[in-house]
Parts: C-alpha cells; structure tokens; sequence
C-alpha cells in the first residue's frame, strides 16, 4: 500500500468515525480530520507523480506499528 493509499484509509476510517459521533462538536472535529488526511492522499499522489526524492517521514519504521 503506497502513501496515498494509507492516507484514504485513514480518511474512511476518521469519516466513520465522525458518522458514528453523537456530539456535534466532535463530529466537526473527526469530518476535519478525515478532510485533511484527503489533502495529505493528495498531495502524496503529487510527490509521487513528481518523484520527489525528499521526505521527511520515515514512512518504513511506522507501518509495523499500524
């Protein structure tokens, strides 16, 4: 799964989260969150059409910890 991929997952799963949420307030904050994991799916997708080489997340030592 490439970093795109990881970001909309991250997204469904906050968007569920937010539909799930009986306060408002709270349900405001998840749908923010998942709209900026969106962005994130995004600008990832930007970086990998560019091949950029930078990137300051090491993306490698997080994912055995998901």
């Amino acid at each position: 799964m490439d970093r795109e991929q990881e970001y909309r997952q991250l997204s469904d799963i906050v968007f569920q989260r937010a539909s799930d949420e009986e306060s408002a307030l709270l349900k405001a904050q998840w749908k923010i969150l998942g709209a900026q994991y969106l962005e994130l799916a995004g600008q990832s997708k930007k970086i990998d059409e560019t091949d950029t080489i930078y990137d300051p997340i090491p993306w490698d030592r997080f994912r055995d910890n998901c």
